[in-house]
């Protein structure tokens, strides 16, 4: 019993790591593959800042007790050109201060209005722009994906090698039945040769060659 429960153990383990370790990787490659598309793959141009202010985030700790805190980022508008359409379009700015001061500082000294900055936009849609630098978070983000995916997956993997292997070994069943060997009889020692014996010329008896005389009819056996 405690056998089979082990057994059901491995597969449960090894099911659930490794899809759920696939399941990471695949949304690892996910992540990083949008950052690639937006910081390869989108074109860019060039963008005038037209406005700045400074936004309040709030973080909310994933731990149960934990302390919300505050965040500030700048938030950009830009005006730009894409395909002879200009567009005015605010976005957020991957820089993050833990005052308003910081955040407004920021802003003020890298995204005064009238500078120029280059911008990517999405080509399926021009309002959906990034700038600035790659986000260090998601890229961090994706590749932590990876690595515990990877993890899981091959825990996963070894456990369901380990139940097949042990599925593969033969159960113990009842000890075989050895048959006796049967050792042959010694051998018996042959038999002595029997004593020569001879015919009585007199009565007709088969008498010891030894004799001297028949013991049957008394008759000499052996002439003088």
């Amino acid at each position: 019993m405690e056998n089979r429960e082990s057994k059901g153990e491995l597969i449960s383990m090894g099911v659930m790591g490794l899809l759920l370790g696939l399941a990471l990787i695949g949304a690892g490659i996910w992540t990083g593959r949008q950052l690639h598309i937006v910081w390869n793959i989108w074109p860019s141009t060039d963008g005038t800042v037209a406005r700045g202010d400074v936004q309040e985030v709030l973080e909310v700790p994933y731990t149960k007790g934990g302390v919300p805190f505050h965040s500030y980022t700048p938030r950009i508008v830009f005006r730009y050109t894409v395909g002879g359409r200009d567009y005015t379009t605010e976005a957020p700015s991957v820089y993050s201060a833990s005052s308003y001061e910081q955040a407004a500082a920021n802003l003020k000294e890298m995204y005064a209005p009238g500078t120029h900055h280059p911008i990517r936009y999405n080509p399926g849609d021009p309002r959906d722009i990034r700038f600035g630098i790659i986000e260090f978070g998601p890229l961090a983000f994706s590749f932590l994906l990876l690595v515990f995916g990877g993890v899981l997956a091959a825990v996963g993997i070894d456990s369901l090698v380990t139940w097949s292997m042990q599925r593969a070994r033969p159960a113990p069943g009842k000890a075989a039945r050895i048959p006796a060997t049967v050792l042959p009889f010694p051998r018996r020692a042959p038999a002595e040769a029997s004593a020569a014996t001879m015919i009585c010329p007199g009565c007709g008896r088969r008498v010891l060659a030894s004799e001297d005389s028949c013991p049957n009819c008394l008759k000499f056996l052996h002439a003088a």
